[in-house]
């Protein structure tokens, strides 16, 4: 088209893109443009300057709505608004609830690409509509004047010859157009009808005129709208007419002009008809293929941006040279540390890498523009902003990125991280250099068969070194008391030697507590819970505690009155409060105030449900409470840990508040914790309460001594220790039989010994155990009492921490007061049974246990090199070692496994999806995870194994998992 210089446009908010500018150029249209609050102004001004606007565009206009209210109130054209995609919905739904803008508002999407063309057809229409009106003008001007001459009776023939002169000319004007215009006249009648109106809509000049506007087709409450609102005074408007009756015509558009007379009144109006059915049919099309093609943008988009997050190396691309974060894959942050990135700058995203070599790399190659491959390049990572740093061993490469001009504006960083490639290899190497090692030592040792058979005693005791130590201590204890106890019967009680006994009994004592802390330590020492009254226990610590705080702590102990009895270790116990005492002490620096308070309490289902192991009831509560300096939040959470302190190093072990907690997990209780900084400690310890009414105490010290004619056989596989149990028994007028182990103490009584009471170790060698010849001789001798004595009870007759039931124990070391006391009282409980009068016929011997068969091993490791070093260790440790690559090559073996030893990321499965595995199928098998990393965090029982480990570590590793 070629529209007429005058045409203008009024542009509102955001600037003209150039695609628009250069279409408006195109069509002679002249731009103007506005800021929201200087609109109505500019347009105000451009009306009264005659260069009325054709158009209205509001883009990107806030509250656009409340605009156009304003713009209405002074002009009446045509308005597009043009707004982002998702807020197109919402304004058209507002549009219809704001009839007061008038029809002839139009919305568009600001990146649809027929916003130009639809603002060109509507500076178009506009200008056709103007050129009508001009017409119309022009004609109303010229029939005024004959229109008064007529009335006055004077008009000569020439005017009567120019009234009929523009009246064809404004007949054959109307009736030529290629547009549909119809006339209406005061009345709202037809006056005018032309013949395109015809074609449009059907009715004939003849037809429509003297018809109200009402009776025609297209009439609507939009038309009725645009009509009241010309007749109002508007110059103009515009309505919209959806599926006109009875024509094919979908889409009216209505433009409405008004028509005054001389006076200024109103004297009619012009309708200008056109069918739009076509632009809006071809309007939906583009904007269906502009939704298309951005959908299929959007989907390629996605796409791309799914497979560089995804890529297994991580990824980021930097600009400028303080490199800008533009883009950066999940490996990246999994590498580097999560934490926010786009426009952020290395400095600023990851300090900790200033000064790194990996920065200054970075720097190089932005300078230089040379691109840089690194391989095994350390870096200091913080994998959170609050964490302790770790080091990393990267692989990558640096690729400058450069513009038309040739400079450097960015970089695109590819790599790895191969940290777990370089611990092998320097695992590899530690492993080579243990085995040469070895090697050597093997070679020296296999020199003589003593040696080796010394090694593999060694290797066998690792685990067991805490338990055999108590138990080795616990037999020197127990000859040392036995023969100290006999020799201060034979010397003058008042003498020197009296006291020197004495005060080496004292040191057996000590030496017993601390073999007694040793078991307790390995969590080997049984608990033998009994009924007690927890305010009788802390009473009688009363002057221990003192002693053990200072006096410089004030003590206040506060029981409820009828206080429950509850079922616990009373010793244990009271090492238990001890151990919080202490700790409670070094809180308060030595000076403050302990609080122990006792209560019973109801635990509700609601509260239990939200603890481990713990059931609703009836408890017994003791808290203790310090005013120390309380505990941080994250030192609260880990309070509890194995190992975990606060405290320097070397002046606490971290053991007190776990030994504590195991202690009351197996007692059926539960333990909390409440602290805050600067307010102190409060340890609450709940314990099931008991119907049982609370034990009597024991036998006093100096009571008698009382002992019998019975039997016993004595099962002992130390010499010393039989002897002086042997004299002790028979200088209280018992029968002894001796055995040095419990095959010998089974042919004792195969051979029809009558004996009553078994007094045997629990831990011996030989081939059977003593549990099984206590079985035994209960089937040989019906009646028999049976007492075991040990200082490391290991599982034999302790099950879930217990004695098992109706085990009687008497613990190394004892004193010949308590020796007495538990035969007395074994031998006084037996069933009133009688003993066989004669030898019973011996039963077949056992069959001879058959050697323990080698432990099975499935090492499961994807470094073939690797894998088979490993494999070799664990068979010079005495363990059958299946190497595979995969975790699906190992499922197949762990049917028949001890042990699983697996690497935690593994091609395929994972190393933690086949200990699942392994633990919901095969129960049996123990695992161990083997990583360079941080231990899994798995909900089954599993030990770990940092790489690269020595010899030693491995041996320990899997003497753990037995």
């Amino acid at each position: 088209m070629s529209g007429p210089a005058h045409a203008t446009a009024l542009l509102v908010g955001d600037g003209p893109s150039r695609e628009l500018a250069a279409a408006l150029e195109a069509e002679h249209i002249v731009l103007l443009q506005a800021a929201p609050g200087t609109a109505v102004a500019t347009l105000e001004a451009a009306v009264q300057g005659g260069s009325s606007p054709a158009v209205c565009i509001l883009a990107g206009v806030p509250a656009p709505l409340a605009l156009v209210r304003e713009l209405r109130q002074g002009w009446s054209g045509p308005v597009l608004l043009a707004c982002p995609a998702d807020e197109l919905a919402e304004l058209r739904r507002r549009l219809n609830y704001t009839p007061m803008l008038g029809p002839n508002v139009s919305l568009l999407e600001e990146s649809d690409p027929a916003l130009a063309g639809e603002i060109v057809k509507a500076v178009r229409a506009e200008v056709r509509a103007r050129q009508l009106r001009t017409t119309l003008q022009r004609a109303n001007a010229r029939l005024a004047p004959a229109s008064a001459a007529m009335a006055g009776a004077i008009a000569g023939t020439s005017d009567v010859h120019r009234l009929v002169t523009a009246e064809r000319y404004l007949t054959r004007f109307l009736e030529q157009s290629a547009e549909a215009i119809v006339g209406l006249d005061g009345r709202d009648r037809v006056l005018y009808w032309n013949d395109a109106a015809a074609r449009l809509l059907g009715p004939t000049a003849r037809e429509a005129r003297g018809r109200a506007i009402g009776e025609l087709p297209f009439w609507n409450d939009a038309v009725a709208q645009a009509l009241a609102a010309v007749r109002g005074g508007a110059e103009h408007a515009m309505a919209e007419v959806q599926a006109v009756p009875d024509t094919p015509v979908a889409v009216l558009e209505v433009a409405l002009s008004a028509i005054a007379d001389e006076q200024g009144a109103y004297a009619g109006a012009m309708l200008l008809l056109r069918d739009v059915s076509e632009r809006h049919r071809q309007l939906a099309l583009e904007r269906s293929r502009s939704i298309e093609a951005i959908s299929v943008a959007n989907s390629r988009y996605r796409h791309l941006a799914m497979l560089f997050d995804r890529a297994p190396g991580f990824l980021a691309v930097t600009r400028g040279p303080d490199h800008v974060f533009e883009l950066a894959n999940r490996a990246y942050l999994a590498t580097f540390g999560s934490r926010a990135l786009l426009d952020r700058t290395m400095h600023d995203a990851f300090p900790e890498l200033r000064d790194q070599l990996f920065m200054r790399l970075r720097d190089e190659v932005y300078r230089t523009g040379e691109p840089y491959v690194g391989r095994d390049v350390p870096v200091q990572v913080r994998l959170r902003p609050d964490a302790e740093p770790v080091e990393r061993f990267l692989e990558f490469v640096y690729q400058p990125l450069t513009g038309k001009d040739g400079r450097v504006w960015g970089i695109i960083c590819q790599g790895n991280d191969v940290t777990g490639q370089k611990q092998m290899r320097d695992q590899l190497l530690a492993h080579q250099n243990e085995l040469e090692r070895l090697v050597a030592e093997r070679t020296a040792e296999l020199q003589s068969a003593q040696a080796a058979l010394h090694h593999a005693q060694k290797l066998e005791s690792i685990g067991k070194l805490t338990g055999g130590v108590a138990h080795d201590f616990n037999n020197i204890l127990q000859i040392l008391r036995a023969n100290l106890e006999l020799l201060g019967q034979a010397v003058d009680p008042a003498g020197s030697a009296a006291r020197r006994v004495d005060s080496a009994l004292a040191a057996v004592d000590r030496g017993t507590k601390l073999t007694a802390q040793l078991l307790a330590f390995a969590r080997r020492q049984p608990l033998r819970p009994e009924p007690v009254d927890l305010a009788v226990v802390v009473r009688s610590l009363s002057d221990l505690l003192h002693r053990a705080l200072g006096e410089a702590i004030d003590i206040e102990t506060r029981a409820e009155a009828g206080l429950w009895a509850t079922l616990v270790d009373r010793m244990q116990f009271e090492n238990v409060l001890l151990n919080l005492a202490i700790n409670a002490r070094d809180a308060m620096a030595g000076a403050g105030r302990l609080t122990i308070e006792l209560s019973n309490v109801e635990l509700d289902a609601r509260y239990t449900a939200r603890q481990e192991d713990l059931r609703p009831g009836p408890y017994v509560m003791l808290a203790m409470s310090d005013t120390g300096r309380g505990m941080e939040p994250e030192v609260l959470a880990r309070a509890v840990e194995p190992f975990f302190t606060t405290k320097p190093e070397g002046e606490g072990t971290g053991l007190g508040l776990s030994m504590a907690y195991g202690f009351m997990k197996q007692s059926g209780g539960h333990l909390k914790i409440h602290s805050e900084p600067g307010k102190g400690t409060s340890v609450q310890l709940y314990l099931p309460r008991t119907l049982e009414l609370p034990a009597s105490q024991a036998e006093p010290a100096g009571s008698a001594v009382r002992g019998g004619s019975e039997t016993i056989l004595v099962v002992e596989d130390d010499a010393e220790v039989r002897a002086v149990v042997t004299d002790g028994l028979a200088g209280l007028g018992y029968t002894v039989l001796q055995a040095e182990h419990p095959d010998a103490a089974l042919a004792v009584l195969q051979g029809g010994a009558r004996v009553d009471l078994l007094f045997t170790d629990v831990v011996m060698p030989g081939k059977l155990r003593s549990p099984e010849l206590a079985r035994l001789a209960a089937e040989l001798l019906p009646g028999i009492g049976v007492l075991y004595t040990s200082g490391y009870t290991r599982d034999a007759i302790v099950h879930a921490g217990r004695l098992d039931p109706g085990v009687e124990l008497l613990s190394k070391p004892y004193t010949r007061q308590q020796l007495a006391a538990r035969v007395r009282q074994v031998l006084d409980r037996r069933p009133a049974q009688a003993v066989p009068a004669g030898p019973a016929a011996p039963p077949a011997p056992p069959e001879p246990a058959a050697p323990p068969a080698l432990r099975r091993v499935v090492v499961v490791e994807d470094n073939d090199d690797g894998r088979d070093l490993l494999c070799e260790m664990i068979g010079l440790l005495g363990c059958d070692a299946a190497g595979v690559r995969t975790a699906e090559e190992a499922l197949p073996l762990l049917a028949t496994a001890d042990i699983l030893l697996t690497d935690v990321n593994l091609p395929g499965m994972s190393g933690v999806e086949l200990a699942r595995h392994a633990h919901r199928d095969h129960p049996g098998v123990r695992i161990v995870f083997a990583s360079g990393g941080t231990r899994p965090d798995v909900d089954f029982p599993a030990a770990a194994i940092r790489k690269p480990f020595s010899m030693a570590q491995l041996e320990v590793a899997l003497k753990g998992a037995v």
